[in-house]
């Protein structure tokens, strides 16, 4: 019922352990039958060859990322298919650049991350002590909206993840918030992936990212939703799966059902979409 997990990393990232081979062959053990390599891509907005060692790819080891993900996917097309991606940061006013540096024709997907906002990592533990988290929010939130517009993702990534280690934000501030980027990645025709490192960080909230309640408002608008665990050692592959099961079922999917093949900017992906036939394409 999970037959894809889009979301993995490798040892290149400089915070993740084993080699693509080891993800992509647990997925198959698993009983997948598609299997995203997307580690994090270089922090290119630097002028640094190797800004963040700890936790992104050099920008000279980029090639070699890509034509090792592809040497990967072709040797194992008869275990699994494998679709080379890269995570991606966005950073905002710098679309042009990014644009120009994901236009390689190696990449199968492109997973959209918002890790940053107002000078600080959104997974800084510390920064929400003693400061009002609204305007982290709202920034945060603004990003991923932009993100979604500005058509260089085919999957968006853990959205919600910004509250994390901050406190909840009210219902009234988070209506307010996540109705406007639903809407955006709705007219984007972006997927978005049910990632299930929330479960990790956060076990006590019990909410994959995004969380549930929007989850709901993407369900609404038929957005897509792939399955990302995320993993950054070989046995989390396929994390928190049968949790995601049942949250898709909280939200009116069957899974064995509402299973499709869509096609996003750069390729095919395997997603589930509330009242669409097995094996419609979009």
């Amino acid at each position: 019922m999970v037959p894809a997990d889009y979301h993995s990393h490798h040892h290149r990232c400089g915070h993740a352990v084993g080699e693509m081979r080891d993800y992509a062959l647990a997925a198959a053990a698993a009983g997948m039958t598609r299997f995203g390599v997307s580690d994090h891509g270089p922090a290119w907005w630097f002028d640094e060859d190797h800004a963040q060692p700890a936790t992104q790819m050099a920008v000279s080891e980029f090639p070699r990322y890509l034509a090792d993900a592809r040497e990967l996917a072709d040797r194992l097309s008869d275990t699994i298919a494998v679709s080379v991606g890269v995570e991606a940061d966005w950073i905002p006013g710098r679309a042009d650049v990014l644009a120009a540096w994901l236009d390689r024709p190696e990449i199968d997907h492109v997973l959209g991350s918002v890790h940053y906002s107002l000078g600080a990592s959104i997974f800084k533990r510390d920064r929400w002590q003693g400061i009002d988290p609204e305007p982290v929010f709202r920034d945060y939130y603004g990003q991923v909206a932009d993100a979604a517009r500005s058509g260089l993702f085919d999957i968006l990534s853990h959205l919600t993840a910004v509250e994390a280690y901050a406190p909840i934000p009210p219902e009234a501030l988070a209506n307010a918030l996540y109705t406007p980027v639903a809407d955006a990645i709705a007219a984007s025709e972006c997927a978005v992936e049910i990632n299930t490192s929330g479960l990790r960080k956060r076990p006590d909230r019990d909410e994959p990212f995004p969380n549930r309640r929007m989850l709901r408002l993407l369900v609404e608008r038929d957005v897509p939703l792939v399955f990302g665990a995320d993993s950054h050692r070989p046995s989390e592959v396929g994390f928190g799966a049968a949790a995601v099961v049942d949250i898709l079922r909280e939200l009116g999917i069957h899974p064995e059902n509402d299973l499709v093949e869509i096609r996003v900017r750069r390729g095919p992906l395997l997603a589930w979409r509330r009242n669409r036939p097995a094996g419609n394409q979009s």
